[in-house]
């Protein structure tokens, strides 16, 4: 009786200190209004428009993104405390989906509430649909006329014109749709819409999970709360980055798969490529699931890249041609800094650094080998981390695509890597709403930005 009773009081500690995720966005948010009303005159424009985003505002930016971080690091404290410390091995005291949704669905509400953002992506998404539903190509690279009121605010973000499209034809149908659907609205309600769509899509990767993740009742709320309640992965989908919206179709199809429909969902998994390029690697999950799976997953992937065709050519000639290097909060940011000061030339750093992030993503890699060999599901975060050390500019919403490995590997030291790693990504936020640093501040940032991979230095 007193251990049932001790089991029961671990079940509510475990959703009551849940709560104070929502929390911390809340206070986040009574905070940054509060720095709101004493914001300078200088950005006075920014705030006019449908969706202000921290741009280069200097000492102020840095208040604001400082508020946001604090409160984001208290949030992942919290997150990572429960899903090491209060994960019991009784189903009957474990978070239902139901619970787990209700709480990251109250998170973003008071996400919501800030009433600033650190990213313009989703003024491209509406750009992309507004495109699409005037005939236009997304894909092209032309100035957007100015009578257009979504083409005004993506301009006033991006400049006219607007990068190229880098996002499959189902998230421009996605984009087309909301914004057709609430034109009449005006262009705030348009913004809203498609973050509202971000963030409904990482609700549903709650019950997903419950779907997708194998074995006990306990092990899939494990999983579906390290991916439904990361505070950064939260944060990111209220800015309505479409990551959310992919690795929802990816646990879909793997779901699918899982329920023996294996040839449809390791197509559907691979169909996520349809929205980012980076869901195509679902096909690689979906191909796990027996020769049927691999069959679906071959046919999807393929697919998938004759879909992306007008993406990977705009790539091609557009975007990679006036590509330059400029890693921030990174590696290669922490390395370039130092190279430079032995190596004068800016190309030849380049290479440099490239190699040596090169070099560290393969010890990582291999590493992962040596785990896979072992049957250690785990290894497969060493890929992913591999990836992640190639990556000059690792925006937070990547990360995203780190947490259903951590949950697939929880209580593991590469888990936790990728964890803390959602956490030190949001660093990438200060060279875009401060300004850009000096070459010692860069690689300071990029430092701390990488951080968390000394972790797998240590003897396991």
């Amino acid at each position: 009786m007193v251990a049932a009773a001790g089991d029961r009081r671990r079940g509510v500690t475990r959703g009551a200190i849940a709560i104070a995720i929502p929390a911390a966005f809340l206070f986040a948010a009574a905070i940054v209004r509060m720095l709101r009303l004493a914001a300078p005159e200088t950005i006075l424009t920014d705030l006019t428009q449908p969706l202000a985003v921290v741009t280069n505002w200097g000492a102020y930016g840095r208040a604001i993104f400082g508020v946001l971080f604090a409160m984001l690091a208290v949030a992942t404290i919290v997150y990572f405390h429960v899903i090491r410390n209060l994960w019991d091995d009784d189903d009957r005291y474990t978070l239902r989906a139901g619970s787990i949704a209700l709480l990251a669905a109250l998170a973003a509400v008071c996400a919501w509430l800030i009433p600033f953002t650190f990213s313009s992506d989703v003024y491209a998404y509406a750009a992309y649909g507004e495109l699409a539903r005037l005939g236009a190509n997304p894909y092209g690279h032309a100035p957007l006329p100015a009578s257009d009121p979504v083409f005004s605010a993506a301009t006033w973000q991006w400049g006219n014109p607007i990068p190229v499209c880098v996002y499959g034809p189902l998230f421009v149908v996605i984009a087309q749709l909301v914004v057709t659907a609430l034109g009449a609205f005006g262009t705030t309600m348009q913004l809203d819409g498609l973050r509202v769509v971000a963030v409904v899509s990482l609700l549903a990767c709650v019950p997903l999970a419950f779907a997708t993740f194998p074995g006990t009742p306990l092990a899939r709320s494990l999983a579906a709360f390290t991916i439904g309640l990361n505070p950064v992965a939260i944060w990111c989908a209220v800015e309505g980055h479409n990551d959310a919206i992919a690795l929802a179709v990816v646990l879909a199809g793997i779901a699918l798969a899982r329920n023996g429909q294996p040839f449809a969902g390791a197509v559907v998994a691979a169909l996520a490529g349809t929205i980012k390029l980076t869901g195509i690697l679902g096909a690689v999950a979906g191909a796990t699931f027996g020769p049927r799976a691999r069959a679906g997953a071959l046919l999807g992937a393929i697919a998938t890249l004759a879909l992306l065709i007008p993406l990977l050519h705009a790539v091609t000639t557009e975007l990679a041609p006036q590509g330059r290097f400029a890693p921030e909060a990174s590696l290669e940011a922490l390395v370039k800094p130092l190279i430079f000061t032995v190596v004068h030339g800016d190309a030849m750093a380049t290479v440099l650094t490239t190699l040596v992030a090169a070099i560290a993503a393969l010890a990582c890699v291999m590493r992962g080998v040596a785990r896979l060999r072992d049957a250690r599901v785990e290894g497969w975060i060493y890929f992913a981390l591999g990836a992640w050390l190639l990556i000059p500019n690792p925006y937070p919403w990547y990360s995203l695509w780190l947490l259903p490995l951590a949950a697939a590997a929880p209580n593991t030291r590469p888990a936790a890597v990728a964890i803390w790693l959602s956490l030190f990504s949001v660093l990438r936020y200060v060279p875009d709403a401060v300004g850009a640093p000096a070459p010692p501040a860069a690689a300071i940032l990029g430092a701390i930005a990488t951080l968390p991979f000394l972790a797998l230095l240590l003897a396991e």
